[in-house]
């Protein structure tokens, strides 16, 4: 695996060879280990050699992918995040490894993008150069309208989806012109009411499709069909 084109390790020739990879020769990047043999490899490492060979790259053994673990022994992770590392954009050096991520952030010769890039802000530069663009975006100046565009969007989007589920409810409730019951008139051999004595499969809501017992059944058809009381009371207030 190449080193991560961030940084590059100070004095690397003096790193322990415990903690390199034998695949990439580099100190381990998310190191796994496998249960077959112990060894232990970068988790990309060992990804990309075993898509070729399934075998362990140390001792040949055969191995799968799922016979690999995240190492969790924190002496190892430790000692690989106090490894010195350099910063290849501004080079400043002696960073801790497992630090590197707060530096990056930090990195004034980090190249970072406009926050109004999500409004086709084209503008890229260094970290310490974007408050100085923001100062003058144009895109900036427009954003609360844009936002609240947006907001009013999502609303009007919510508006249409319920009212296209309430008549969802209402042609189902409604089918072909004949209503569903909230009663039921013929007890003595409803099929929604009767699905257990007649060995028939417990009914479904024909809106959200939830399993239901008579108790909660708003509105049916005797022959067949049904409604919750939950969408009903969505749908359908009384």
């Amino acid at each position: 695996m190449e080193l991560p084109c961030e940084y590059e390790y100070m004095n690397e020739g003096l790193i322990d060879d415990e903690l390199k990879c034998s695949v990439c020769h580099h100190p381990f990047e998310s190191p796994v280990s496998t249960d077959i043999c112990g060894h232990t490899f970068c988790k990309k490492c060992i990804e990309t050699w075993l898509l070729e060979q399934q075998t362990c790259p140390c001792c040949r053994r055969r191995v799968l992918l799922s016979n690999f673990n995240p190492v969790s022994t924190r002496v190892v992770l430790n000692l690989l995040n106090r490894l010195h590392v350099q910063c290849i954009l501004c080079r400043q050096r002696n960073i801790e490894r497992g630090s590197f991520k707060d530096h990056k952030k930090q990195c004034v010769e980090r190249i970072v993008t406009c926050s109004s890039a999500d409004l086709t802000c084209k503008w890229t530069g260094k970290s310490d150069e974007l408050s100085q663009h923001e100062h003058t975006c144009p895109y900036r100046s427009v954003r609360p309208i844009v936002d609240e565009l947006r907001n009013q969007n999502q609303k009007l989007q919510l508006t249409v989806q319920k009212q296209a589920e309430q008549i969802r409810f209402l042609s189902i409730l409604f089918n072909n012109g004949k209503a569903m019951s909230q009663n039921c008139i013929r007890e003595d051999y409803c099929r929604v009411f009767f699905f257990s004595l007649n060995d028939q499969e417990e009914p479904k809501c024909d809106m959200c499709h939830a399993s239901l017992r008579h108790i909660n059944i708003a509105f049916h058809h005797c022959d067949g069909g049904c409604l919750c009381k939950d969408c009903s009371k969505i749908h359908y207030p009384s």
